[in-house]
């Protein structure tokens, strides 16, 4: 900040006609311009995607900013918030939900309430803009200012420096691993090959058999009783479990390759000795985590082993028993096409056109093992984890984070098809479901991220854009 206005110089910060408004937004402008390029800082939680904003989209804001005012006879705060946020600032955002962000952002300083003298720019009494005077008593209050900023300064929680601590930590280890020697350390340590070898005959010994779909539940592909053909959720889990069957044939003969590559029968390929390196330092190979053949996932390999095993047991158990009373979320490969599958199977029972529903959202006061039956229409899913913050059993809305907990459970949500008509937003934060923490991903031919499923209504105290600050968003898995 102290540079934006040292570039601003004396003369130009003088020089508008109405100094009492010019002096307030320029400051919030700064303030707006200093948080967003801050907030990278935090990785995904802070903006999606990490944009290079420049000095030149302040500059172009700052002159727009003086134009309005010398011009209008009222300061058009809906015009400003506009061509900052939407324009000017905006024009180099490709993620939508950054867009949301910076919205809600620019709207906290942009706002009549920051001519109030006191008025805060942030949760903290530190900051706000400073009383209308020269450009040198600006100088002097930001350099009274914290040189250690809290989170909060950029509308984010506390725990968000966990987050970027841990970020942090792992940026080192894995410069730590890129150096460190390939050989055993002493005459009774094992030896690369050694251990390698090992963890390849012990995944492979884990892995189970493909499923068998000539095995299944008489529910699982059942028949819809009004078109006779098979029912939306069973053509959606038959996909799901040959990208499955696909994706263990490959880690099966993946496994037994290295092993042979190891005792010297096949060659060792490039491929066969990046999955080597892999297996040496923890890490899930590129190949099984590609767009061909795995799912998005950020755990190491030993959890990520883990992981496919539960998801194979419970694509099993849906089918060789039948529908689940709760559906795992976390488990698919696209669970974008479950919720399209399960509106499906609404429409045609009802007889109504798919794209004028919507899914209302019911949080529940349970995790997956209080569920006790279907529910009449829509599904329950399970397996989801907040971050940014939790849910309140007591009031049931959305609530701030507990200190030092920054990632939670989230409790089982009976998702209901209902006419969008008749959806009723109000009063409720439209969280983004994410797969990943990374919540970034490719854009689809959809125009939303790879990484995102959809928007979950829930209910809310205060109004949106804080928790759109604050980076609130659902994830279907942890990390580690």
């Amino acid at each position: 900040m102290t540079r934006t206005f040292n570039d601003l110089g004396a003369e130009r910060y003088e020089d508008s006609a109405k100094p009492r408004e010019y002096k307030k937004l320029v400051f919030a402008l700064a303030y707006f311009h200093s948080a967003i390029l801050e907030r990278r800082k935090y990785g995904a939680i802070g903006w999606n995607i990490a944009y290079q904003w420049m000095n030149s989209d302040f500059d172009i804001s700052e002159k727009q900013l003086m134009m309005y005012l010398d011009e209008q006879p009222e300061v058009p705060y809906q015009a400003l918030n506009y061509l900052v946020a939407q324009v000017n600032y905006g024009g180099r955002v490709t993620d939508e939900k950054d867009v949301r962000c910076m919205n809600a952002m620019l709207k906290k300083y942009f706002c009549p309430d920051v001519m109030i003298d006191g008025y805060k720019l942030s949760k903290l009494d530190t900051y706000y803009a400073p009383p209308e005077g020269t450009l040198e008593d600006v100088l002097e209050y930001i350099s009274k200012l914290p040189l250690e900023e809290d989170p909060e300064v950029f509308g984010l929680h506390t725990n968000a420096n966990m987050t970027y601590e841990t970020s942090t930590a792992n940026f080192f280890m894995a410069t730590i691993l890129k150096i460190q020697p390939r050989v055993s350390s002493g005459e009774a340590a094992k030896t690369p090959e050694e251990i390698v070898q090992d963890m390849a005959v012990e995944m492979k010994d884990n892995l189970p058999d493909n499923m068998d779909i000539s095995k299944a539940h008489e529910k699982t592909f059942a028949t819809s009783a009004a078109t006779g053909s098979m029912i939306s959720l069973g053509v959606f889990v038959g996909q799901e479990i040959d990208r499955f069957n696909k994706l263990l044939s490959v880690i099966r003969k993946n496994l037994q390759d290295l092993k042979d590559a190891i005792d010297g029968t096949v060659v060792m390929s490039q491929e066969l000795e990046m999955m080597f390196n892999s297996f040496l330092d923890g890490k899930v190979p590129e190949r099984w985590l590609s767009n061909a053949l795995g799912y998005p996932s950020l755990k190491p390999l030993a959890s990520w082993m883990q992981d496919l095993l539960k998801r194979i047991e419970f694509m099993s158990n849906w089918l060789y028993e039948g529908p689940p009373k709760t559906y795992w979320l976390p488990c698919f490969f696209f669970p974008q096409g479950f919720m399209t599958a399960t509106l499906q199977t609404y429409a045609r029972e009802t007889s109504t056109a798919i794209d004028t529903l919507a899914f209302k959202t019911n949080v529940m006061e349970y995790f997956a093992d209080g569920v006790v039956d279907h529910p009449e229409t829509g599904v329950n899913l399970h397996g989801l984890y907040m971050q940014g913050a939790k849910w309140n059993y007591v009031k049931m809305c959305v609530d701030d984070s507990d200190p030092k907990v920054a990632l939670v459970n989230f409790p089982v949500i009976w998702l209901e098809p209902v006419a969008r008509a008749e959806l009723q937003l109000e009063g409720t934060y439209d969280c983004p479901l994410y797969k990943t923490s990374l919540r970034a991903g490719e854009l689809s031919t959809t125009g939303h991220s790879t990484n995102f499923v959809l928007f979950v209504n829930l209910a809310s105290q205060v109004h949106p854009d804080w928790w759109i600050r604050r980076g609130a968003a659902l994830l279907c898995m942890p990390d580690a």
